[in-house]
């Protein structure tokens, strides 16, 4: 058995492995991932360019940033070259669809531009990681 090899080489190799049915749904999800995790660490990051103290609203506000970050890394990490068949792949789909109830609620509490590309994002994601995201059969 070989050491997988971390070449450019390798990843072509995998690229060519994806199942032409599933590349675009894997395309699809990785981006909204990847778009929702940037925003996230904005988010983040914004903590202290928005808030002088150190106050329960600015706690609430980089937490929503973790919260999205984290849910960003956890839907990178299980998709694969296929559908993934974890068992953790049933929670991460319906924790997509929890973020995106409180995505709609926070939109219609604060109805900013980036208030909906985040529950776009969120959206693309959740619908996405139903062919991505298979679990356990």
């Amino acid at each position: 058995m070989s050491e997988p090899n971390a070449s450019a080489e390798h990843h072509g190799a995998d690229a060519a492995l994806i199942d032409p049915a599933f590349a675009p749904w894997r395309r699809t999800h990785r981006t909204a991932s990847f778009v929702l995790g940037a925003l996230a660490i904005a988010h983040a990051v914004l903590t202290v360019t928005l808030y002088d103290a150190w106050s329960p609203d600015a706690v609430w506000f980089l937490g929503t940033g973790l919260g999205l970050l984290l849910l960003a890394v956890m839907n990178l990490a299980h998709v694969g070259l296929g559908p993934c068949m974890m068992p953790t792949a049933p929670a991460v789909r319906m924790a997509n669809w929890v973020f995106v109830l409180f995505g709609l609620g926070a939109l219609a509490a604060v109805p900013e531009p980036q208030a909906a590309v985040i529950v776009a994002a969120l959206f693309v994601q959740a619908v996405s990681s139903h062919r991505t995201l298979r679990g356990t059969a």
